[in-house]
């Protein structure tokens, strides 16, 4: 059956290191689009840092998707609406920060527009050092990201709050994160099955520095099969690129699903195929693949 469907996710697969789309890549999306191929952008990031790069495709121009948020929401351009999937109210960031509190880590909290960082004492006076050394600008955001300590979101969260005392905690948000250095997130790692969160959440990592926690049920691959429904469209008739486990919910039982070469192991078994890096234009060979197929 002739693929009807693209969904991409976007850090380390979509985009390179350099955060950029490669010139070939977007080429070939344009040309496919206007043959008629619907285009899904799957992330992570919120809708707002998700839009540049969805203009730059002209997803507005061909009725594309987003699904934001590890499935939070979707985004429909067509009619300019967003869908809210789910959302972690008062209760659940109570539970969730009452259990991780405990841990040296950094607690960031999502919403549409802002992003809440906590930090404890110690990754505080941490990054005030490594700030300094960078000579950042007061108005500097203090959350981390994929490669480091700090990480400037304000394309997607230009309301960026920093706070010292989790009595400041918002109300509500789309996820919470959870963020240290790799080495430290392996030991959170292995102490997440006695933590009792699993019946209530998902919780997966979207790098290795960084575990991300919805609401249960909530995934990319959730709002995926809500999508495809909408649309009429088969597993048999999409093809999903991804790299992290928070993609593994949408590579899952996809016949035409790619794990990048940089993807995390469980990607990369849970995915039909492997294609080349997210730095060496993974999404174009995968695609090309399936031309030469006769599926796009």
């Amino acid at each position: 059956m002739p693929i009807k469907a693209i969904v991409c996710d976007m850090d380390g697969t979509l985009l390179t290191a350099d955060h950029d789309i490669s010139p070939k890549t977007q080429e070939l999306l344009l040309s496919l689009q206007q043959k008629g191929i619907t285009l899904v952008l799957a992330s992570g990031r919120s809708y707002l840092r998700l839009m540049p790069d969805a203009l730059k495709l002209k997803m507005d121009s061909h009725q594309g998707y987003l699904i934001d948020v590890n499935g939070s929401s979707i985004y429909d351009f067509n009619s300019q609406t967003r869908e809210r999937l789910g959302i972690m109210d008062s209760e659940d960031i109570q539970k969730v920060t009452s259990i991780f509190r405990k841990f040296n880590v950094e607690i960031q909290f999502s919403q549409d527009a802002g992003l809440y960082t906590y930090l404890p004492d110690s990754l505080y006076a941490l990054k005030k050092k490594i700030r300094g050394e960078m000579r950042l600008p007061d108005d500097y955001p203090w959350a981390s990201g994929m490669y480091g300590w700090l990480c400037d979101m304000r394309d997607g969260y230009p309301e960026q709050k920093l706070i010292l005392d989790l009595k400041e905690a918002p109300a509500s948000c789309n996820k919470i994160s959870i963020s240290q250095d790799p080495h430290f997130m392996e030991a959170v790692t292995q102490s997440l099955p006695h933590l009792g969160l699993h019946d209530d959440y998902e919780l997966v990592f979207s790098d290795e520095r960084k575990l991300e926690i919805t609401k249960k049920g909530i995934s990319k691959g959730k709002a995926l099969d809500i999508l495809l429904e909408k649309l009429g469209i088969s597993n048999e008739e999409v093809a999903v690129f991804g790299d992290s486990e928070n993609d593994i919910s949408m590579l899952s039982g996809r016949p035409y699903s790619f794990a990048m070469a940089n993807a995390l192991p469980k990607a990369k078994g849970a995915a039909t195929y492997t294609t080349p890096s997210n730095d060496e234009e993974g999404v174009y060979h995968g695609l090309n693949q399936l031309v030469s197929e006769g599926l796009l």
